[in-house]
């Protein structure tokens, strides 16, 4: 997997129980697997069975993957959350689950 992942051009891979990430070097982020709560951050609940990109965004630079949400840093600082929220993990101020990559407060100093 590791050799197919690279040829692709992806550098670095974060995995959770039933779904991952990827980034490729050009700064773009890949999610694959179960999607049930939005936690692939692709707008949608569809699973998906291959890398599939994360919106447009070329400035990402990591991802965790919890089992039913994400977190990912970009390049300037900022962190980002998407999935379940059910017990506020995504840091956001309520409990609204998201679809989509959704800014975390306005800190640019997230490492």
């Amino acid at each position: 997997m590791v050799l197919v992942l690279s040829q692709r051009g992806f550098t670095a891979v974060a995995a959770s129980y039933d779904h991952s990430f990827a980034l490729k070097r050009d700064g773009s982020l890949w999610a694959w697997g179960h999607n049930g709560v939005g936690q692939l951050g692709l707008g949608d609940r569809e699973t998906r069975f291959e890398p599939t990109r994360v919106g447009a965004d070329s400035d990402w630079a990591a991802a965790v993957a919890s089992r039913w949400h994400t977190l990912a840093l970009k390049r300037d600082g900022s962190l980002w959350a998407w999935g379940s929220n059910k017990a506020g993990q995504l840091g956001l101020g309520d409990r609204e689950a998201r679809f989509e990559p959704t800014r975390v407060g306005a800190d640019s100093d997230w490492a």
